[in-house]
């Protein structure tokens, strides 16, 4: 069988390799980090503050510290008592500002804009002056507690929630009294007319015309204890749109029932009891005959199960009022 050429030489120089002496491997040794100086947990602490830090923060620090001092030296005991200031004299106003509110001052925190959101009907001369602040106060200077105070004592207010947005943004929002009627009452022996809401409060610093005006859906009431009843006789109204809408103004009679005035003038006497069933007769006669559409001067309802319509009486001939006077000057 033939060599293939070159076969010799491959197998000498695989022999000559396994004569030849093997050096030994040595593993490398590495060389250990020189040692690093650990910090401590409080240097570490201090130098992330450091970085984190911005200048705002700072100012709010110096803020906080100011806070704690003026409260520690304001609790300490005075050689005088604080004078005693009569307010029931004067109208309320805002204290003058704390010498920390004037130090935030002189660092920026003054009030910038005065916001004022919900208050559609009420005075704002009165809501000015029952806030009590205005652009260019320290923004630390005043009470959200008074002032919310003094704004919930205004009429029409129900509600209101106030509020602080640093550097110089004071917020009021207003929660209204809802008007629910007009109630005719006397004063000094003259008709007087205020509002009044769904629970029977009288709203005060209202004008009645001007809501009238805005709302011409309001009844007019009278009667001593009208608004403690109004909201009972608005609901049964409401569930007879066809009788609601021909009421003009409703007299309470005697602390016991109701008497309805209609567009046309003419009176719908309700009974003491079960007034809401006889809204419902009513609303169905309207339906069927439109009776309150007729020019008749009074529905009494009052007797349950019955009817009674009174016309107005038939205008006198002009020629028996003429022979009445001749006879007279006769």
């Amino acid at each position: 069988m033939p060599r293939v050429a070159g076969q010799p030489e491959i197998e000498i120089s695989a022999a000559s390799r396994l004569d030849m002496p093997q050096r030994p491997r040595t593993s490398r040794v590495r060389k250990a980090p020189p040692p690093q100086d650990r910090l401590t947990q409080r240097k570490l602490f201090f130098r992330r503050v450091k970085r984190s830090l911005k200048p705002g923060l700072w100012l709010l620090a110096l803020v906080s510290i100011g806070v704690v001092g003026y409260e520690a030296v304001r609790s300490l005991p005075s050689a005088t008592p604080a004078p005693q200031v009569d307010q029931s004299a004067a109208p309320a106003a805002v204290p003058s500002a704390s010498p920390l509110a004037n130090f935030a001052a002189d660092l920026g925190l003054r009030i910038t804009s005065v916001q004022i959101n919900g208050a559609a009907t009420t005075d704002p001369a009165l809501l000015q002056q029952a806030i009590g602040v205005k652009t260019g106060d320290p923004t630390l200077g005043f009470s959200l507690q008074e002032i919310r105070d003094r704004v919930e004592q205004l009429g029409p207010v129900q509600s209101a929630v106030v509020a602080r947005e640093l550097p110089g943004t004071l917020v009021v929002n207003v929660t209204e009294r809802n008007i629910f009627a007009i109630w005719q009452t006397t004063s000094n022996g003259q008709p007087k007319f205020v509002l009044i809401d769904k629970q029977g409060n009288v709203i005060a610093n209202q004008d009645a015309a001007e809501a009238k005006r805005r709302q011409p859906s309001l009844l007019l009431l009278s009667g001593d204890d009208a608004p403690a009843n109004a909201n009972a006789l608005v609901t049964e109204l409401q569930a007879a749109p066809a009788v609601l809408s021909h009421v003009a103004a409703a007299q309470r009679v005697d602390g016991l029932r109701w008497n309805l005035i209609l567009k046309n003038q003419t009176v719908v006497k309700l009974p003491t009891e079960n007034d809401d069933a006889a809204i419902g007769q009513l609303a169905a006669l309207q339906t069927s005959m439109q009776l309150l559409d007729r020019p008749v001067e009074v529905i009494d309802l009052r007797q349950e199960g019955r009817l009674v319509v009174k016309p107005y009486p038939a205008p006198t001939p002009p020629t028996a009022t003429k022979q009445g006077a001749t006879q007279k000057h006769g």
